[in-house]
């Protein structure tokens, strides 16, 4: 909303018409094109024809004699142009003007007289006098010169209209003006009226005929003034007689309207700023300039408070305070309020007779009286609290608790709006670590959201997504996977269940010895077969069938024999206790493994992610990551994921050689957490230096990005069968532990990347051999070779 300042507006009773002239120029404001005169002729017919019905001067003596006077004086009539006539006439005028203007209300009144539609007046009640002769007092208007002018204007045109053309249209522009008082700096709001009772217009040429649509059409189009003018010309009308101008307060309206917009601004209640400016409003709103706002989001009970913070922390106490509802704080008033789901109300804090630490901090920072109020959700769950104190005491009373009351929805909803805010954020981080959709290319999708919009509009509604998708991107696929995972990880199965089928088989034997079940000694048989066979070969069918053999065989037997043989009952149960709760099996070395896989995987991902900072700073582009047994992870980068920005070769080079640096360090810290794993793991890396450029696509089933088009598809079965390659000599892997194989498929691309590993010797990352290396044919794909080099530890 903008807003015209007037520094200084002094209305000059001794000049009608140029001195309105001059109050429109400094402030912008249009001057209205119709002739007005000054004329007290509407006034004085009113008086007659009120006196000749006996409504007015039937309790007044000399009510004919004054009518008598005036129908003497013509000039009164007017129109008016010389200010001495009214000087001249002065009795009859403030007569004039106390039969419209009381004489007992205009020590109180904001009220002027004045031309027709001009600003300067010919005379203003004393209470308007003295405010407008304060050069102290500040104002403002709420709305701007050219809706002000636009508002008059139409305003004299609906009058022509009503008088000429039979209409009953009622409009009163919503202006408004504030007055700051320097003293206190409480505002104060007055709504603009303009009565035009005493207004009488004279046509003078004859009327333009305008039908009821062109009528409508004008009612359309306020703004257009040329449109106006048009249908009801300027120079066809006079405007007689006089206006008066009332100032009626709407201090409390505004204000509250006001503080209605403040909290549906976003982030109205988490920031200092804002709350000061709610503060601010809140003074004007009950005329207390020392009046203190808090506000603060709880939970109540307080086993109900979430684990994360919601930003909204501006109670009195807030920097001294940690848990307002805390054990130590029982009874306090804050608790008293969400006990009790109540505003409670304390005209003076030191009329305690048992206060609380937190009645005494309140004390300490200068509260002497507060309201404070629970706010509640629309499930009717506390949420926040609500405060207004002052350093006076019973400053607030049993009427600011009835205002007080108020305003507790309209809290209520802007804490409840900002809380879901805040859970919204911490939802999209929780999405940021477990999907695949990055921030950096947000900007895509918000345009592809806006078009979509605009399509339904168009379309009745009908409109699809369009396909999101990234021309022309470089990947950078690197991958740091465990040695030897698969053989390791089997042993560990291996050796879990081999304990496990030793331990049923010395439980399915002492229960035998003791217990007349047969089936007990069938089951340790089978359970001595299967530790001999999964003892000389083990493969990965073996897992499900020895799990099943117990799961569904013996352990029931086991749990029939506890419940009608008490003698083995607890042997039994001792077995369970070993078993893992969740898998119920032996899972000792298999956690340890996995423990050991999780805390290698972790490391990796956060030195990643901690780097993805840094380059998203460098060059925005798509970062996705796999956790296998080991990490996985392309970066693409291109021009057409930048938002604004170039792309040039130079950001390829320098990511490419990046990424090497990653390699190395990934080595390096897989290396140092070896004395922390349960299992010692070792980890050999890989970078497929793929040079061609592809396109993704963003899959809306999947809700992740693919590579796009059949060409394009090549990469991911390149990328897929290098995992497992092995070298054309020797045919050992390429990828070995400590090491780093670089995958490539031109001989271009080999010299570029010599050149960074060259760089790498330099810095110390590698040790001076760069071995050459011709990789074995694999299905579909030949012709691939590779750079490996062995990082300094």
């Amino acid at each position: 909303m903008e807003k015209t300042t007037i520094s200084e507006i002094r209305f000059d009773s001794r000049d009608l018409y140029n001195g309105g002239e001059k109050i429109q120029r400094e402030i912008g404001i249009g001057k209205v094109p119709f002739p007005t005169y000054l004329s007290f002729r509407p006034l004085i017919e009113l008086m007659s024809k009120t006196a000749q019905e006996k409504k007015l001067f039937e309790f007044i003596s000399e009510g004919k004699s004054v009518l008598k006077r005036l129908n003497e004086m013509p000039e009164l009539m007017g129109p008016i142009t010389d200010p001495d006539l009214l000087v001249n006439n002065q009795p009859m005028v403030n007569f004039l003007i106390n039969s419209v203007l009381p004489p007992v209300s205009q020590d109180y009144t904001l009220a002027k007289l004045s031309v027709p539609f001009h600003l300067s007046a010919f005379y203003m009640t004393p209470a308007l006098q003295e405010l407008t002769n304060n050069h102290n007092v500040q104002y403002e208007i709420n709305r701007d010169p050219q809706l002000m002018y636009c508002a008059t204007l139409v305003g004299a045109c609906v009058l022509v209209l009503n008088r000429f053309y039979g209409q009953k249209i009622d409009i009163e522009p919503p202006f408004s003006i504030s007055v700051t008082y320097p003293e206190s700096k409480i505002r104060r709001f007055f709504k603009l009226k303009m009565d035009t009772t005493f207004v009488d217009i004279k046509a003078t040429k004859p009327l333009k005929p305008l039908t009821q649509k062109e009528i409508n059409n004008l009612l359309s189009n306020i703004y257009d003034t040329d449109l106006w003018l048009k249908a009801i010309p300027a120079d066809h009308f006079e405007f007689h007689g006089f206006t008066i101008n009332s100032l009626l307060e709407i201090t409390e309206e505004e204000a509250l309207s006001r503080i209605k917009q403040q909290l549906l601004r976003k982030e109205a209640i988490v920031n200092q700023s804002n709350i000061e400016e709610l503060e601010g409003l809140l003074q004007t709103f009950f005329q207390m300039k020392d009046l203190r706002l808090g506000l603060t989001a709880i939970d109540y009970p307080i086993e109900k408070t979430v684990a994360h913070k919601y930003k909204i922390r501006f109670d009195f106490l807030a920097d001294e305070i940690g848990q307002l509802l805390g054990s130590a704080n029982q009874n306090s008033i804050y608790e008293k309020a969400c006990r009790y789901r109540e505003v409670l109300l304390i005209e003076d804090l030191k009329s305690l007779s048992q206060p609380t630490p937190i009645e005494e901090g309140l004390l300490d920072k200068g509260i002497r009286s507060i309201i404070v109020a629970p706010l509640f959700n629309k499930h009717d769950q506390v949420i926040g609290l609500l405060e207004i104190g002052s350093p006076r005491p019973y400053a607030m009373h049993s009427f600011v608790e009835l205002k007080f009351k108020d305003l507790l929805s309209l809290f209520s909803m802007a804490v409840e709006r900002s809380r879901k805010e805040i859970d919204n954020q911490v939802e999209a981080i929780i999405r940021e670590q477990f999907t695949d959709v990055h921030s950096s290319l947000e900007w895509r999708f918000i345009e592809a959201s806006y078009n979509l919009m605009e399509k339904r509009e168009a379309n009745n509604g009908m409109g699809s997504m369009e396909p999101i998708i990234f021309a022309d991107v470089h990947p950078l696929y690197g991958q740091a996977d465990i040695v030897n995972s698969s053989n390791i990880r089997n042993k560990a199965i291996q050796e879990d269940l081999i304990d496990n089928l030793e331990r049923v088989k010395s439980l399915l034997k002492r229960c035998g010895e003791t217990t007349p079940f047969p089936l007990l000694h069938q089951y340790h048989m089978q359970v001595e077969k299967a530790i001999s066979e999964i003892s000389e070969e083990f493969n990965s069918n073996d897992d499900s069938r020895i799990v099943d053999l117990l799961h569904f065989r013996i352990h029931p037997l086991l749990r029939h024999i506890r419940t009608d043989f008490p003698e083995v009952a607890s042997i039994i149960s001792g077995y369970f206790d070993g078993l893992d709760p969740d898998l119920q099996v032996v899972y000792v070395r298999r956690k340890r493994y996995e423990d050991s896989v999780d805390m290698i995987n972790d490391a990796i991902s956060q030195y990643l992610e901690k780097e993805q900072k840094k380059s998203q700073k460098v060059l925005p582009h798509y970062f996705t990551k796999y956790k296998t047994d080991g990490i996985e992870y392309t970066q693409y980068i291109g021009q057409s994921m930048l938002q604004s920005g170039t792309f040039c070769e130079l950001h390829l080079q320098n990511f490419r050689l990046w990424q090497l640096i990653d390699m190395c360090k990934i080595t390096k810290l897989v290396h140092e957490k070896q004395a922390e794993l349960p299992v010692s793991l070792t980890t050999a890396q890989l970078v497929f230096a793929y040079t061609s450029t592809l396109s993704i696509r963003f899959r809306q089933d999947e809700k992740q990005f693919d590579v796009d088009g059949a060409y394009n598809v090549r990469y991911e079965i390149l990328k897929k069968r290098i995992d497992k390659a092995t070298t054309e000599e020797t045919n050992e892997r390429i990828t070995q532990a400590g090491k780093i194989a670089v995958v490539y498929l031109q001989d271009k691309d080999r010299q570029e990347y010599l050149e960074y590993l060259e760089y790498l010797k330099h810095e110390g990352y590698i040790e001076p051999e760069i071995e050459d290396l011709k990789i074995g044919r694999l299905q579909g794909v030949q012709g691939l070779k590779a750079l490996r080099v062995t990082v300094k530890v």
